[in-house]
């Protein structure tokens, strides 16, 4: 089974950039128990549409394939909720590569208000077998 989360990559810098949108929608699951009578979206939300863009990104690039997984985020700090009917931005920007991993820059926003700030990193996901 394959997950979307992201409604749309809008630009895509093979393997180095990328920037995705996702409509909220109210009638998400996720927004049902998070929170009752105050839905906002999840945070596991949000860094699982920066690992679904970066993983389209990372395919574009010449030598790419669509097998990463996340490795590691060294931080990721919020400013505001996201809610529904809001549009959520994310921008990614490769920084480096340390031990395997490829080390991503992040940025959510709505309407140009910062959402959150993560760094974080992917690396290929093990073959299957």
């Amino acid at each position: 089974m394959a997950f979307a989360f992201l409604d749309r990559i809008l630009e895509c810098d093979a393997g180095e950039r990328v920037v995705a949108r996702k409509a909220l929608s109210l009638n998400e699951e996720f927004f049902q128990d998070h929170f009752p009578g105050m839905p906002v979206l999840p945070g596991a939300m949000i860094l699982e549409g920066f690992v679904q863009a970066v993983r389209h990104c990372l395919s574009e690039a010449p030598d790419g394939h669509a097998r990463w997984t996340l490795d590691s985020v060294a931080t990721m700090r919020f400013n505001r909720f996201a809610r529904p009917g809001e549009l959520l931005e994310l921008e990614a920007t490769r920084d480096r590569e340390e031990e395997g991993a490829i080390l991503f820059k992040g940025r959510a926003t709505v309407d140009g208000e910062g959402v959150c700030r993560l760094k974080f990193a992917v690396r290929e996901a093990p073959a299957s077998g």
